[in-house]
C-alpha cells in the first residue's frame, strides 16, 4: 500500500470506529487486538514526526473485549491540515476507518471567535485520517444562489463584525488580478452578489481559479470564505452549483479540496461547424 506521496506504507491491521462531538472532540475505538501500552498517534501530513506541533500521542485504554479506546479532547490543539491516524507502540501502523459517527457536526455553531473543525475521514488508499481547520476570524459560507451570470453568497462571520466599506474580493489564484463587490449584512451576517463577467475581462485561455475573501471593513485584512461547520470533509463533489456559459468562457462556483469557496473559469469549447 502506498501513501498520498507515493511512498509505501505498512498495511493497516487495526480498525477504528469514530464518534465526533460538537465541541471538537473525537473518540476512537480500536479493534484488531491492539495490545495495552500501545498508543494512538496522529501525525500531521507533511510535518516532522516527533515535533510537538506535528504529532499528538493519545493513550489507548481498555473498553471491553479486544477493543481499546483513545479520546482526542477538544482542548488538544490540532494545527490546520490532514492528520494521519496510526497505532502501535511507536505509532508505525496505519489504521483502517470503521464506522464514523459525525452527525454532531451538522450545522454546528461555534461558541467563540476562534473556529476549529475536525472531521475523521477515509483516505483514497483506505486509511483513517482527520481533517483539521483552525480559523480566527472565520467567514462561513451558507446559502449560494446562482442566477444567469452571478452567484449570491450568504454567510456568517465569526470573530469579527461587518463595518463601513465591507467588501468581498475575488482573487485570481497565481495572478495579481482582483475584483471587489459590496457586502451587505449586519453584525455577524454577510451577503454579496458576484458577477462573473468582470472575472473574464481578459481572455480565458486556460482554467482559472478565483478565491473568495471577505473584507469586513475598509482596509481590513481579508478573511477566507469557507464552509467547514458540517460533516463533509471534501465538498467538491457534494456541493455542485449550476454553471454559466458566455461567449468564450464557462463559470461555476464551488469549493476547493480544503472547503474554501471559489469560482472556476474555463475556456468554452469551440462550437461545432454547421453541416
Amino acid at each position: 500500500m502506498t501513501g498520498p506521496t507515493g511512498k509505501r506504507v505498512p498495511h493497516a491491521v487495526h480498525t477504528a470506529d469514530c464518534i465526533a462531538d460538537s465541541a471538537g472532540g473525537i473518540t476512537f475505538d480500536i479493534s484488531g487486538a491492539a495490545r495495552p501500552g500501545a498508543l494512538l498517534v496522529l501525525r500531521r501530513r507533511g510535518g516532522r514526526p516527533g515535533e510537538a506541533a506535528d504529532e499528538v500521542r493519545l493513550p489507548l485504554t481498555g473498553s471491553g473485549g479486544s477493543r481499546l479506546r483513545a479520546a482526542l479532547p477538544s482542548t488538544v490543539d490540532l494545527a490546520e491540515g490532514h492528520w494521519d491516524v496510526r497505532t502501535g507502540v511507536t505509532g508505525d501502523q496505519p489504521v483502517r476507518p470503521g464506522v464514523r459517527d459525525v452527525r454532531a457536526l451538522i450545522d454546528r455553531v461555534p461558541e467563540s471567535g476562534r473556529v476549529f473543525a475536525r472531521i475523521p475521514y477515509p483516505t483514497p488508499d483506505g486509511r483513517l485520517a482527520v481533517r483539521s481547520w483552525v480559523r480566527a476570524p472565520h467567514a462561513e459560507a451558507g446559502t449560494v444562489r446562482c442566477d444567469q451570470d452571478t452567484a449570491t453568497v450568504e454567510g456568517v462571520l465569526y470573530g469579527s463584525e461587518l463595518g463601513e466599506g465591507a467588501e468581498a474580493e475575488a482573487r485570481l489564484r497565481g495572478g495579481d488580478r482582483t475584483h471587489r463587490v459590496a457586502v451587505t449584512g449586519r453584525g455577524g451576517t454577510f451577503a454579496f452578489t458576484l458577477p462573473y463577467g468582470p472575472l473574464a475581462a481578459e481572455p480565458v485561455e486556460k482554467r482559472q481559479w478565483w478565491d473568495l475573501w471577505l473584507r469586513p471593513a475598509r482596509d481590513a485584512a481579508g478573511i477566507r470564505i469557507s464552509r467547514i461547520l458540517d460533516d463533509v470533509w471534501d465538498k467538491r463533489a457534494i456541493h455542485v452549483y449550476p454553471g454559466h456559459r458566455a461567449d468564450g468562457w464557462l463559470a461555476a462556483p464551488g469549493y476547493t479540496g480544503d472547503n474554501d469557496f471559489c469560482v472556476r473559469l474555463d475556456p468554452a469549447p469551440a462550437a461545432s461547424p454547421a453541416r
